[in-house]
Parts: structure tokens; sequence; C-alpha cells
């Protein structure tokens, strides 16, 4: 019997130690923290209580469900039920903090800690002591990263982060992959790289890799003026580039008969095509050959180095402007035609050892060709030609010289090879000379 009436008053103490504390403070760590009694079916804020500390009343058969906000932190939820025991002063701290973060275009995507967590429009919790990265991301745009901390020697983070997407980004993909990307005269590196450009400006772009032509593009960044640069750009090195160098350094670099350099030219060679160069300098034998950028040949080489021969047959020559010429020789009257006749054969024939046509009733002489090699790089040939000419009642012939060169060693026969030099082998050089001066 005694031990039952102990039970009981047990029990009544303990009921009466579960019931007896009807009201509690609450005390928050920020002062003008906000404090709201909560609907238990949805959370939503029914009354406010007050600010900074609160008297709490609970409430039988009730969580006393209350929420704990102020702006730039995460609110806190609290419940209160008087089933349990409370400490009469309760503490309550905001630490994690809270970012409103919106961005714009709209459809920009927000990643925190490489993770996307949606977009236009987010709410980012930093826990104490913690921190978290945050980029955004919209093809065509250069992103946006920012890092949040809630540490007390950083930066507070804002309450509230706007992010508007101006720069744009171009996404340069390049061939050959190595390719060096230069961004404004600077390398950025090789390969495939993204390309910001700044909002209002302009950015040039160069590809380069030895032994091929630079490509170059401008992007822009001016809505009012401009349209929108592409999200994709593809620079493809194709067309060669050849580094040719001559010894000696004044020699003629020509393509096409112009002159497009002098001792130094970087040769272009469009893809599927061929180019010729030639390097010419008088007294030099001239340096011809064909570059192709084609799938079928040989691939150009990076660099050229072109070290002229001596030309033996220049050194071996005169120049003259009476060679290729039709020069006319008027015959002095004290002269009789037939002697006329001999001396002018007895002038060619010193030099010319076969006449293929004499006819002196017309008055007209052909030689044969003369040839001669030179260091088997050029040939030269030489003849003389003789006409009459003049009016019916004076004596007066026509001479002309003729003088060809072709490249190697080439038959007389090849006349397609050969073409009209300015020059004149000194063996034949006071020909002409010697007909004016004996006939007139």
């Amino acid at each position: 019997m005694q031990k039952s009436f102990y039970a009981f008053l047990f029990l009544c103490f303990v009921s009466v130690a579960a019931f007896a504390q009807s009201k509690i403070n609450i005390t928050s760590n920020i002062a003008d923290a906000k404090f709201f009694m909560l609907r238990e079916t949805d959370n939503a804020e029914v009354a406010e209580l007050g600010m900074g500390s609160i008297e709490l009343k609970l409430e039988k058969d009730s969580k006393n469900r209350i929420k704990v906000v102020k702006e730039g932190f995460e609110p806190l939820i609290l419940e209160y039920p008087r089933t349990m025991k409370w400490e009469k002063e309760q503490k309550v701290a905001l630490e994690n903090r809270l970012v409103d973060i919106s961005v714009e275009p709209y459809d920009a995507e927000i990643y925190v800690d490489g993770r996307m967590i949606g977009s236009k429009r987010t709410n980012l919790v930093i826990g104490k002591g913690k921190f978290l990265t945050i980029e955004i991301k919209k093809a065509g745009f250069a992103p946006i990263t920012k890092v949040y901390y809630n540490a007390p020697d950083r930066e507070t983070p804002p309450v509230k982060d706007f992010f508007e997407m101006k720069d744009r980004q171009v996404r340069l993909e390049v061939y050959p992959a190595d390719a060096t990307v230069q961004v404004n005269g600077v390398a950025k590196g090789r390969g495939t790289a993204d390309i910001t450009i700044p909002n209002g400006e302009c950015v040039t772009i160069n590809v380069v890799r030895e032994g091929f032509a630079d490509v170059s593009q401008v992007f822009c960044n001016k809505p009012a003026t401009d349209p929108a640069p592409p999200v994709r750009f593809r620079a493809a090195l194709e067309d060669r580039l050849v580094k040719i160098s001559t010894a000696p350094t004044d020699a003629n670099i020509e393509v096409a008969g112009k002159v497009l350099g002098v001792g130094k030219y970087d040769l272009k060679v469009p893809k599927n095509a061929c180019v010729e160069v030639r390097v010419v300098k008088d007294g030099f034998i001239r340096f011809v050959k064909n570059y192709c950028n084609q799938t079928d040949m040989q691939e150009p080489p990076l660099t050229e180095f072109v070290e002229m021969v001596v030309d033996e047959a220049y050194n071996s020559s005169i120049s003259t402007d009476m060679a290729n010429v039709r020069i006319t020789v008027p015959v002095n009257k004290s002269i009789a035609p037939e002697d006329a006749w001999r001396t002018l054969s007895s002038i060619i024939t010193r030099s010319f050892d076969v006449l293929e046509t004499v006819d002196y009733n017309t008055g007209y002489l052909t030689t044969a060709w003369q040839v001669q090699n030179f260091n088997g790089m050029s040939t030269i040939r030489t003849r003389m030609i003789v006409s009459s000419g003049g009016n019916s009642g004076e004596l007066t012939y026509v001479v002309k010289l003729i003088s060809q060169r072709a490249d190697g060693v080439t038959s007389v026969k090849e006349d397609q090879l050969f073409a009209d030099w300015g020059r004149l082998l000194k063996r034949y050089g006071g020909i002409i000379e010697e007909v004016q001066s004996r006939l007139q």
C-alpha cells in the first residue's frame, strides 16, 4: 500500500513538471531579427511576435512553431511543444548566410560548386565557416564566377546579388589542333580556346602555326551596331607558308612575273593549288621551283634557302642594246656592191663557222646557230641574219644579231625553250660596230 502511494506522488510530480512551464523567453543573437508565429499545417506566418527577444506562451496541444527572420540570413524554424520541459531562457542564433541571386538572361544556368541548381533566380545558403562558388553560364556568353564566404575574416555576403551577362564568348575550334591562338597579339595557348569579347569592345584573333598562313578574325561585342559574335567559330589553317630567303640577299623573288620580294619573302600556297617561284639576279643562274599544297603532292617545306649559282654565261658576255634588234647599215657609195658583200661576208665568217644561206643577188645571208653551254646550267645560241634594205637607189643592209638563252643543257633545235637574251657573248661583242665602220 505504501509503495503504491509513493508511485502516485512520483507520477504527479512528473505531470506537474511537464506542464508547469507555460512561458519561455527567446532571444536572438541579432537584435533586429523578427519572430513570427507559424501555422502548423503549412508554416504560413500568422502573426509577428516581436523583434530581438520575445516571450512565447506555450499553448497546449500545439507544437508552438515559430520562425526567426533576418534579411541576409537563412531563417530558423523552431518548435516548442508544451509536452517538453524547456529552460526559461532560450537563445537562438542565425548563422547561415542567405543570398538572393538573380541573373540575366533569364535562361542562364546557375551552378554552385559545379552542380547546376537552376536558372533565373535562386537563394544561396552559405553555412557558418563555409564558402560556396557560384558560376553563371550560357552558351555564347563569358561565364561569371564568384565565391561567397561566411567567415568573420572575409567580406560579408550581400543580401541580394544580380548578375548580368554582357561579355560574349566564342568557342574557337582550331585546326591543326596544336596551332597557337593569339588574342590582340598575346599568345593565349594552343588548340581550341574560349575567347572572351568584353561588352562594347572588339578583339582580334590570330591562329598561327609554323608552315601555315595565319588565319585572322575580328569579333566585336557592340550590340548597338554589330551582330552578336558566333557561339562557335572554326579556324582551319589550310594555306601553306614557305619562308624563302636568298643568297645573294638582293635577288628578286618573282611569282607570276611580278617581283614580290627581294632577298626574303613569305610565300603563301593556297589549298589545292601550286605556285611557281623564280629567283632572279643578273650574273646568277635563275632558280625556278613549284610549291604545291595538294594531297597527292609533296607538302611544301617550312623554309627554302636559295643559294644561287654564279652564271658563267653572264661573266662571259656583255650587256648590249644591239642584240635581237634590226640595225640598218647604209653602204658608202664609194664602195662597190661586190666589195661591200665580200667585206660583210668576211666579217661574219670570222665569228660564225657555218653559213646556212648565202644569196648575193637578194642580199640575204643567214648563219647557222652557234651554241655554247655554260656549267651545265644554261645554253646560249647566237646567229646573224643579213638582208638588203633601203631605197632602190641606195645599197643598204639590215643586220640582226640574235642572242638567246635557255636553262640547262638544251638542244639548239628546241626553239620553245629559248628566249631572247639582252646580252652578247664577248666573242660577238664588236661585230655590229665593225660592219658599220667598214661599210659606211
